[in-house]
């Protein structure tokens, strides 16, 4: 099972666009549960994931991952900041990713010729760190680090702006 595990800095209106779209995977069985991590103390977090069923939790801004890893109920966890926004067909490939090979990391790369080059580099320079967009172990977050470096998956994850 999939759990997603949303650092939200205190903006309902971008963490409610990520909802938008993981609820239909929801309904198809593919996601089974989601944690939000409110890393400012917005009450307006805590009432989004209550509608949701999902889970709520505070947490700084570091930790967040963590501590979403240690209440999410899945294997595996898809990592995302409030605004994440994955794109069609996001459900197919990280599907056939986890088919393939479900202890290998993977990434729903940003979407965006600047956004990507920048989580490019980022990844070059620290590819066994936690971010948004990772498919990863569970034990893997708990960790705080990743065994080898994420697979760029083909679909991409758009970022809607406050």
């Amino acid at each position: 099972m999939l759990t997603a595990v949303i650092r939200a800095p205190g903006h309902a209106q971008t963490l409610a666009a990520t909802f938008a779209v993981l609820i239909p995977a929801v309904a198809d069985g593919f996601l089974g549960h989601a944690v939000v991590v409110d890393t400012a103390g917005a009450s307006d977090l805590e009432r989004i994931a209550d509608a949701t069923g999902a889970s709520y939790l505070r947490a700084g801004p570091t930790e967040g991952w963590q501590r979403g890893a240690a209440a999410a109920r899945g294997d595996r966890l898809l990592l995302l900041d409030a605004g994440d926004v994955p794109q069609l067909h996001w459900v197919e490939a990280i599907e056939r990713h986890l088919l393939a090979g479900p202890d290998v990391p993977a990434l729903l790369p940003l979407h965006g010729f600047a956004d990507s080059w920048r989580e490019r580099a980022a990844i070059a320079l620290g590819a066994r760190e936690l971010r948004p967009g990772l498919i990863a172990p569970r034990s893997a977050v708990l960790a705080g680090r990743l065994e080898a470096a994420p697979r760029r998956l083909p679909v991409a994850r758009g970022k809607v702006k406050r």
